[in-house]
């Protein structure tokens, strides 16, 4: 008969055979690429692989913001700019989880150049914290351990992910979409899950005009100062080339500002982060006069826009046009200022 302290050893040997077997098969699949970058990779989400990316994948070229990066086409990075990117694209991304992943890239010395979208809806209210795994961005015992037990990884991923590996093995070949859901060029494009067309730019418009309008606060823009100023603070510019942009906003973005009260505001912020960053040595674009803003077409709401514009962007960046310095920068405000101001009387004069 087994006694007790038996049974206690037995069952800590097979706890610990169970869980040396799980973070082994964790290992070997590596969803989040903390170890390698698989040339086949299966179920992808830019919250999870980021820094598994920015650690191993080959790149020189660094794109990183919101969901206003995310549509990039990467040929068109390769063909236009000759370089080899990696684009880091993570929905509704604060600045402090930015600046997480940055400063893993600059311990990682692969990227020559970074290239960094920047929402003016980041400086208007407090950052929350950085909500990015911390697990992934650590390499001692314990994250290492977290990484291969738990939740995320085996209940979301690995599943999915053998499934991937069962369907190639049998040679299946799968539909376009989860095709480029599985690419890293791909990583977290939405282009093929939504529709731009003026009407969707306008229902979104709609949907916000209805909503409760919230005073600003008198001292919105020295908070969205200070906030700037703790942005740009976290990032080093020795390290690199850095391309910040503005990205084309729809000008139904810029006509809810105004009806809010804050368009003035954002506007002097964005000169304020001009003249800041700037004097680091970084390059700006601004593409929030461009005349595309004004093609309601282009746009998903009124702020996402469809890819072609991010090849657009790219172009730019290859070219110069659109770039601003301290000195013109007067000249993209006021076109943005008419912009606003034609489209909100266009509205006004239709059945809208």
């Amino acid at each position: 008969m087994i006694n007790a302290k038996k049974w206690v050893l037995i069952f800590l040997s097979l706890t610990l055979a169970i869980l040396i077997g799980l973070a082994a098969i964790a290992y070997i699949i590596d969803p989040f690429f903390q170890f390698r970058v698989r040339d086949n990779t299966y179920k992808l989400s830019s919250w999870f692989v980021s820094s598994g990316l920015i650690e191993n994948y080959d790149y020189d070229t660094l794109i990183i913001g919101s969901s206003m990066t995310q549509n990039f086409t990467m040929d068109v990075v390769r063909e236009e700019l000759g370089v080899h990117p990696l684009k880091i694209g993570i929905g509704g991304i604060r600045p402090s989880e930015m600046e997480a992943l940055l400063n893993l890239a600059y311990e990682e010395h692969k990227a020559n150049d970074y290239i960094i979208c920047v929402d003016l809806t980041f400086f208007t209210q407090d950052d929350e914290g950085n909500r990015y795994p911390k697990y992934l961005l650590k390499k001692d015992f314990l994250s290492r351990m977290q990484y291969f037990l738990s939740y995320d990884t085996w209940f979301r991923y690995i599943p999915v992910d053998i499934a991937f590996i069962s369907l190639e093995n049998a040679g299946v070949n799968l539909p376009e979409k989860i095709a480029k859901s599985t690419s890293i060029d791909w990583l977290d494009d939405y282009r093929m899950d939504v529709t731009y067309s003026e009407e969707n730019a306008l229902s979104d418009y709609r949907r916000i005009k209805s909503q409760p309008i919230e005073p600003p606060s008198s001292r919105l823009y020295e908070e969205m100062c200070a906030r700037i100023d703790g942005f740009l603070n976290g990032f080093d510019f020795a390290a690199g080339n850095h391309t910040f942009f503005f990205p084309p906003y729809s000008s139904l973005f810029w006509c809810d500002t105004q009806e809010k009260g804050q368009l003035e505001t954002y506007l002097r912020a964005k000169e304020y982060f001009v003249e800041k960053a700037s004097k680091y040595g970084a390059s700006v674009y601004d593409f929030q006069a461009a005349d595309c803003t004004m093609i309601l077409d282009n746009y998903m709401d009124i702020s996402h826009y469809s890819p072609e514009i991010n090849d657009w962007i790219i172009k730019c960046f290859a070219n110069g046009e659109f770039r601003v310095q301290p000195e013109n920068y007067y000249e993209t405000l006021d076109k943005l200022i008419g912009n606003t101001k034609n489209l909100m009387r266009d509205l006004e004069c239709s059945a809208f």
